[in-house]
This record gives structure tokens, sequence and C-alpha cells, in this order.
């Protein structure tokens, strides 16, 4: 395999992962929002931390996704076995 066509398959895979890991934290976090909530919490109280819920997921996902592919690169050295995204050639 050359290096564009790992590329391209470590793209796919992290954005699998990105995915997967934005809904394990989206149902951990409804979970934890439905504890703590009770039946008489007003609606709007209930609407902000459902969106509340939503960004701590997107967030908390990107970050946790950072993290693994940092570790990951260093661990494995891929940087020898993938194609740089963007070139450090600067037009004139």
């Amino acid at each position: 395999m050359n290096k564009k066509l790992n590329t391209v398959l470590f793209m796919i895979g992290g954005t699998i992962l990105n995915i997967l890991l934005m809904l394990a934290l989206f149902v951990l976090f409804l979970f934890l929002g439905n504890k703590v909530l009770t039946p008489e919490t007003a609606s709007n109280i209930k609407m902000l931390v459902f969106l509340l819920i939503i960004g701590f997921s997107v967030v908390g996902s990107f970050f946790l996704y950072s993290r693994i592919v940092k570790f990951i690169t260093k661990k494995w050295n891929l940087e020898e076995y993938m194609h740089p995204l963007f070139s450090g050639k600067r037009r004139q």
C-alpha cells in the first residue's frame, strides 16, 4: 500500500472512530441528564440541558479523538507511512 492509500484509510477510520465517540458520549451524558432531571423540571431547563449534552458530546469527542490520534501517531510512528494532508509549499 502506498502513502496516499494509508492516509485515506486512516481518515476513514478516524471519522468512524469520531462518530462512535460522539455517540457514546451523547448516550452517557443523556443517561446522566435523565438521572439529574425530574419529570417536574421545566421544559426550558430540559431543552437547555439537552443542548448542553449535544455540545459536550461534540467537544468531548473531538478532544478524545485528538488525544487518541496523537498517541497512535507517536506509538507507531505513522508519519513515515502517511502522506501529508497539507503541504508546506506556499504559492507566490
